[in-house]
């Protein structure tokens, strides 16, 4: 990658947690700091969660600044107190500012409009999610709207920007370090395992996993489910409408809910998982597919957004309509019955997740970057 000393890039996500964006933001800076660039990471915490503020959920080989926030039940008087405090405390003299979310994205625009900074100002778009929640789904249509220099993850956002926003975009995948997850621990247990990694806001579709589970039980009686999830952006979303979905289906003894799990301990559910199922409403990509395709797991997901271009139906896994529950079940049954199929799947996984690195994607950024300054 060519050396890009003298760039000064503020690059912004709204989280130190372990969510898709924050992890790309992560590993994107951390690329970019290699080839020269002078980068500083910038997050927002609550200002009363002491572990939040104090870092991210692994250590960082780029310089970070972590905002506080005063956290609200009423969810646009959160938004504004996260916004405000960007405003307040970003600096002004970056070169570049890339946000990956819609709250920084927001921030720098109403930064612009006060002419508080002038240089170029990126956003990565993820997808664009409804959130179950009509005036969230507002917040993002118009912060992807007053966006003007636009990175997506996949080509099924960037068509569906040009479509629904006319907005043209520039795809910069999302990279996949193996050496992260090898080498995997070593199995601890033999029971039929399903795996679930990720939030727990509603786009995830993890009721419709567990509704499937009730379906594999009874195909294979001794199966079992580990959920690991943090709660969604909102901060409303809890364990108990999952727990209580599992007790009305008398599933609660074969399936344990874990909250925000180490990287050792999340490599050690890949290890003792037989597949990984992604049950997503909507997806922009699906890094934690990618997680457990390099852990040489198959993954049984749901054919919504960027999913179809990174597994392919019947090679790496098996696709299925969002909100099928009887095909989910189907699925997963179908490879927990057959560790032929689980073993060949998980090998097409490994070859398939190493076509995508962080390398190629700094480089199409920096690309980017360089064409916003030749053009400012």
């Amino acid at each position: 990658m060519r050396k890009m000393k003298g760039l000064k890039v503020a690059m912004l996500t709204y989280s130190t947690r372990p969510r898709g964006g924050v992890v790309h933001a992560l590993k994107l800076a951390e690329r970019l700091r290699a080839s020269g660039v002078d980068i500083t990471l910038y997050s927002l915490a609550r200002a009363d969660d002491p572990d939040s503020m104090n870092g991210y959920f692994r250590e960082v080989s780029a310089p970070f600044n972590i905002f506080p926030y005063v956290w609200h039940r009423e969810l646009i008087t959160r938004l504004e107190n996260m916004i405000d405090s960007y405003v307040k405390n970003l600096p002004r003299d970056a070169n570049i500012y890339h946000a990956q979310d819609c709250v920084g994205g927001t921030a720098l625009n109403r930064m612009r409009e006060r002419d508080m900074i002038s240089a170029p100002v990126f956003r990565t778009v993820h997808h664009v999610d409804d959130f179950a929640e009509p005036r969230l789904f507002e917040f993002e249509k118009r912060a992807v709207a007053q966006s003007r220099d636009i990175f997506v993850v996949s080509k099924y956002w960037r068509d569906a920007l040009k479509r629904e926003y006319a907005r043209e975009s520039v795809i910069a995948y999302n990279g996949l370090d193996s050496s992260d997850f090898e080498p995997l621990p070593k199995r601890k247990s033999e029971v039929p395992t399903v795996l679930f990694v990720g939030g727990l806001e509603p786009r995830k579709g993890l009721e419709d996993l567990i509704r499937a589970m009730k379906l594999v039980v009874s195909g294979v009686p001794s199966a079992r489910l580990n959920v690991v999830a943090k709660t969604g952006f909102r901060g409303t979303e809890q364990w108990i409408e999952y727990e209580s979905l599992a007790h009305r289906l008398g599933l609660i003894e074969r399936i344990d809910f874990h909250e925000s799990v180490s990287q050792e301990t999340l490599l050690g559910f890949y290890s003792d998982c037989d597949v990984l199922a992604l049950t997503s409403k909507n997806e922009g990509w699906g890094l934690v597919l990618m997680e457990a395709m390099a852990c040489g797991k198959p993954v049984v997901a749901t054919r919504v957004g960027g999913v179809p271009e990174l597994v392919e139906d019947g090679t790496e896994g098996m696709l299925v309509e969002a909100g099928d529950v009887k095909g989910i079940a189907d699925s997963v049954t179908k490879l927990l019955h057959d560790p032929a199929l689980r073993a060949r799947m998980g090998r097409a996984g490994k070859r398939r997740v190493k076509k995508f690195s962080w390398d190629s994607t700094a480089k199409v950024v920096l690309r980017e970057y360089e064409r916003a300054l030749q053009r400012a």
